[in-house]
């Protein structure tokens, strides 16, 4: 007995010690300055902490983060550019029209988008296909649900072109389609950024909803995950005389107002309906940094309107160093993108291939072989912070590219003081709440209330332990679960000690009444704790944000009650019992 006890004291008190040690770091680091690393992505090994030594060296790195309504944050509404991932839709299907066509046999002599419009205008190269075109359109292209994603329009376009509109059906299913891959994509950056318990929702049709605990510039925030990273590649057209494309656009900026000159869209519009720039000629523009901070348009490139290349082919992004020593982003493709790019490349030699981003020109290499291999490189420039900006692009090319442009909408920026008061509104709930607890032990079981308070204190420290191991964040629904753990704690060492009770009653002596006490009152508290813990399971699997804070705390709460309401508090209560002569008064 004697040896089997001192043997369960040295576990509890290596928990304990584990416990305090993993608690230390939470009070020595800045939580917020490693929030705020995270979501530049420089990481938190580069946030300059404060210098430590001897002991202090020793500790582990991770920390107790507290959530966005504990310790402030930003609270972020995203408007979701639908529109625009319609119009893109429509510009991706231009290829495979073109690929189907020829897999039917009918020659097109054009496929085009119609400019702001969700249509495709297609050329035929004889009038007498019509029929083999429409039947194409209707049976080659359909919904998710079988019906067709395009309807043939009996108006035809200028040029005796066959106008093909993307039906309503189609345009709904790509709004649903792109809310939830910008959902998903904005999901992934977040988490690469490492920003602790971030919520991430849908607000109506097309608004997102984001929380970062800890960071408080919009900038910063807007460039790491709002950024949509649309990344195309464009062929030059190096037919397109380069003085006459910068005379056409002069001509714009003085017939246009300033507003529609500045619009990359209203200039194209304009320039093709003057007849400046063909109907298949898009023109985009490389841009040059102001010591503003701002951008202007610097090269005008005309580009023939097909997009070669997207990001969706781009398996890998990661950031490198040229030759001259200047930042970087490496690609590398998919294996049908890298087939393609490298027929492009094949196909093109000395002409210019142009790598948009987000409708700018970065950069249009001239071709001087074949580039195989699957990979193709994005200079950054020699700007002071084209390191940084290598790094986010990387980091969102990763995770993909967000299906239409996101605008920054409703901004809350949620302030210490709030922060403040949430602590200490959770803090004086929970410590009222245990002290009445506390008390009430005491008071009805007397001795062995002692107990339970001590296995109860020790069961809250443990909680706080395992969530700072695990790098969890406290919100206040994390508070509520710990409060829920407290009263579970208490509810099993009732059900113990009220068949200890039961026992003693029919006449046993209190070790023997202990050991049935706890014998057959374990059914019992495995039982509820078991029940709560798959509950709690499901409020992880399917919850989000606030919801997952209050599971991670309930789950880890079961685990810590559990050890301490049959280990620790048993430990105590056979110390309390070790003399035959031991009596328990209730």
């Amino acid at each position: 007995m004697a040896g089997s006890w001192w043997v369960r004291i040295g576990v509890i008190a290596l928990a304990v010690l584990a416990s305090i040690y993993s608690l230390l770091p939470t009070f020595m680091q800045d939580t917020e300055a490693v929030a705020k690393a995270s979501l530049q992505g420089v990481g938190t090994e580069q946030v300059e902490e404060v210098e430590v030594t001897g002991w202090q060296a020793l500790l582990p790195d991770t920390v107790l983060v507290l959530g966005l309504d504990l310790q402030g944050g930003l609270d972020l509404t995203l408007d979701v550019g639908v529109e625009e991932a319609i119009l893109s839709s429509v510009s991706r299907d231009v290829q495979s029209v073109y690929s189907v066509a020829e897999t039917e046999g009918i020659e097109l002599t054009s496929v085009r988008r119609t400019r702001g419009e969700p249509q495709l205008e297609v050329g035929l190269a004889n009038e007498d296909n019509l029929d083999e075109l429409q039947s194409m359109m209707a049976t080659k292209f359909r919904t998710s649900k079988g019906f067709p994603t395009y309807e043939y329009k009996l108006t035809g376009a200028e040029g005796g072109l066959h106008v093909f509109e993307l039906t309503d059906d189609q345009a709904e299913e790509i709004k649903h389609q792109s809310m939830e891959q910008a959902l998903e994509t904005l999901r992934k950056r977040v988490n690469e950024t490492g920003v602790k318990e971030p919520s991430i929702v849908r607000k109506g049709d097309r608004r997102i909803n984001i929380q970062l605990p800890g960071v408080s510039d919009l900038d910063t925030a807007f460039e790491a995950i709002g950024t949509s990273a649309i990344l195309e590649f464009f062929m030059v057209d190096e037919d397109f005389d380069q003085a006459a494309l910068e005379k056409a656009i002069l001509a714009g900026e003085q017939q246009l107002s300033e507003e529609e000159y500045n619009d990359d869209d209203a200039l194209n519009e304009w320039l093709v309906a003057t007849g400046r720039i063909g109907r298949n000629n898009r023109v985009l523009w490389e841009y040059a940094d102001t010591p503003e901070g701002g951008s202007v348009r610097n090269i005008p490139y005309a580009l023939i309107d097909k997009i070669e290349l997207t990001g969706d082919d781009v398996n890998d992004a990661q950031t490198g160093w040229d030759q001259f020593n200047r930042p970087v982003v490496l690609l590398r493709f998919k294996p049908a993108g890298g087939q393609r790019f490298g027929d492009l490349t094949g196909d093109n030699v000395g002409k210019r291939f142009a790598i948009v981003l987000d409708r700018e020109v970065e950069s249009a290499p001239n071709i001087n072989e074949r580039i195989s291999g699957g990979s193709a490189q994005i200079s950054m420039g020699a700007a002071d912070n084209a390191q940084n900006e290598a790094r986010m692009l990387a980091m969102v090319l990763r995770t993909g590219a967000l299906p239409a442009p996101v605008t920054v909408g409703d901004v809350r920026l949620v302030g210490p003081q709030l922060g403040q008061d949430s602590i200490d509104a959770g803090r004086n709930a929970t410590l009222i709440g245990g002290i009445l607890v506390i008390f009430a032990m005491a008071f009805y079981y007397r001795k062995i209330g002692l107990v339970a308070n001590l296995a109860l204190t020790l069961n809250v420290l443990f909680v706080m332990a395992m969530l700072a191991a695990f790098g969890a964040t406290l919100t206040l629904p994390g508070i509520a679960g710990i409060v829920l753990t407290v009263g579970m704690a208490v509810d099993a060492n009732i059900i113990i000690y009220e068949r200890i009770r039961e026992e003693l009653a029919v006449g046993k002596n209190a070790r023997s009444a202990v050991d049935a006490g706890y014998q057959h009152a374990l059914s019992a508290v495995l039982d509820a704790n078991i029940t709560t813990g798959i509950a709690g399971i499901v409020l992880y699997s399917y919850g989000t944000g606030p919801i997952k804070g209050f599971a991670v705390t309930l789950l880890i709460g079961i685990m810590t009650t559990l050890f301490t309401a049959i280990f620790v508090s048993r430990t105590f209560m056979d110390f309390v019992v070790r003399k035959s002569s031991a009596r328990l008064a209730f």
